[in-house]
């Protein structure tokens, strides 16, 4: 009786709702025309994502090892970031393509319905093979919060093609993943004294993509328990990721609160520039498009646009565009060429994040302050991708190692290309 009376108890007690309280809400594709892009710069990104895709479908997914494997879940071959971030942004890049009808058959040569599998089959084996759900799994890393909203989003953009089982093992991936920050304390390049906390290595782009699953878990599951602890440290991380010593003092509201206290250093220079593998470093000033991204995560929940998703964003991009560092200029006028001031390790032939950045900077209108808008400089940076993609027969970007050392480069294009893509398409939704 004493176990049948509490039993009966625990039924009238809030923990009954906890499942629905953690429901993930479905993006509401009734809100939204499909109307496809209809200006140059989206037809630009559209072919490169269908590039990209083809590279995906085809030679990627064989070199992977994944077209011999037979079992329910893919095999990544390891929990470092070179086993799980390729697959997770070719997940994304997949689904954004799908989703928005971008998918061109023609360009990929491959039938929807086939790349449908792949990207369903992608999204079930990283959940399934993420420590919450799988033990010795990959997760709770250093960058595994930017890797499960990759894999989050293709989730929740197919999420009516999911399996109740796998809806679980997604949802549970990203609430493990919010949780890990709900106590996290930013860390800062520079503290509010001016003293360098580390040298050479800013927290800016860190910060940014440890937000992305706070973005999405707020935005997927409104009504779960921790949403304020996930919003709040949410904005934290965002505003704290391109702060400026300025910014220290000043009584500007940004969601709710003054920036003074929001901050407890900044991350990047007053010129909008920042340090990154120990110099000013232009590709580390692109992931800005980090907190963009935010933005199209709460337009496709319907949800209220934070302002954090934007700030500092019209700083950086003016000095991308118009500043002039060591005697160079960072964007070329008339020329696709990016100048790295104080050289980079990463390659020169680097355009992608370029060109994503500069399309967001038009479809928000953060380069109000630039003397040359977004849609200029898209145009230049995008068509230098489409112009390297056309030299070979797969869809690939790069054919040589200089052009960019990242091992994950074709993956790193075909993401950015569907993040800027997104951005050209809700805009024709009329979403933001």
């Amino acid at each position: 009786m004493v176990i049948l009376a509490l039993i009966v108890l625990l039924g009238q007690l809030p923990w009954v709702v906890y499942a629905s309280s953690t429901a993930v809400v479905p993006i509401n594709w009734k809100r939204f025309s499909n109307m496809r892009p209809q200006d140059q710069q989206g037809a630009i990104f559209s072919d490169i994502l269908n590039n990209a895709n083809k590279y995906a479908l085809t030679t990627w997914w064989q070199k992977r090892g994944y077209a011999t494997q037979k079992d329910l879940y893919l095999n990544f071959f390891g929990n470092e970031e070179n086993n799980i971030r390729p697959a997770v942004d070719e997940a994304f890049a997949l689904a954004v393509s799908i989703r928005t009808n971008a998918y061109d058959s023609k360009i990929t040569g491959v039938s929807k319905s086939v790349a449908e599998q792949k990207l369903k089959k992608l999204v079930g084996s990283l959940a399934y093979r993420h420590r919450v759900t799988t033990v010795g799994g990959w997760g709770n890393s250093w960058q595994s919060a930017l890797w499960v909203n990759r894999v989050g989003w293709a989730g929740w953009l197919i999420w009516g093609d999911l399996s109740q089982t796998e809806k679980k093992y997604v949802r549970d991936m990203i609430i493990y993943e919010a949780n890990r920050f709900n106590t996290y304390p930013p860390p800062y390049y520079r503290d509010p004294n001016g003293k360098i906390n580390y040298p050479g290595d800013t927290k800016a782009e860190e910060n940014a993509w440890n937000s992305t699953v706070l973005q999405l878990a707020t935005a997927m599951m409104p009504n779960h328990p921790n949403i304020e602890i996930w919003r709040t440290k949410m904005l934290q991380l965002m505003i704290s990721s391109f702060a400026r010593p300025l910014d220290l003092k000043s009584r500007e509201i940004v969601d709710g609160k003054m920036l003074s206290q929001w901050l407890k250093g900044s991350n990047i220079a007053n010129d909008g520039t920042l340090i990154n593998r120990g110099r000013l470093h232009p590709d580390y000033m692109t992931t800005v498009s980090l907190n963009v991204q935010g933005a199209m995560t709460y337009a496709l929940a319907g949800l209220s646009i934070p302002k954090a998703t934007t700030y500092n964003a019209d700083i950086i991009y003016k000095a991308l565009s118009d500043g002039k560092f060591y005697n160079s200029n960072i964007y070329v006028n008339g020329q696709s060429r990016i100048n790295y001031p104080r050289g980079t390790a990463l390659g020169t032939a680097r355009r992608m994040n370029f060109a994503t950045l500069d399309i967001e900077a038009d479809v928000f209108g953060f380069d109000q302050l630039a003397t040359k808008k977004g849609d200029y400089w898209a145009n230049l940076h995008a068509n230098a991708v489409k112009t390297m993609q056309l030299r070979s027969k797969d869809g690939r970007t790069y054919l040589y190692k200089n052009e960019d050392k990242y091992p994950g480069r074709e993956e790193w294009v075909a993401e950015l290309a569907a993040e800027g893509y997104l951005a050209k398409w809700l805009q024709a939704q009329g979403a933001f």
